[in-house]
């Protein structure tokens, strides 16, 4: 089963034992904007923010948006 961009997003940040506070102050993006990403109704990422998190958590960017299944750089 393929994971949507959303459910990629909170599995890496709950891996990573951090809550949206947490990954806010890693990232710069806002913990409601991160928090809405992780949403299962929010469909409209932008590049921005799928390339902030992807260089955090060290996975390439098209990992995220299930362009690739391949995780690592």
């Amino acid at each position: 089963m393929e994971l949507s961009i959303q459910e990629r997003l909170k599995d890496l940040r709950v891996e990573h034992w951090l809550m949206p506070e947490q990954l806010e102050e890693q990232v710069n993006l806002s913990k409601t904007a991160l928090s809405s990403y992780e949403a299962k109704d929010f469909k409209d990422i932008s590049h921005y923010a799928i390339i902030k998190p992807a260089k955090f958590y060290g996975v390439t960017a098209d990992y995220l948006p299930e362009l690739s299944e391949e995780e690592k750089k």
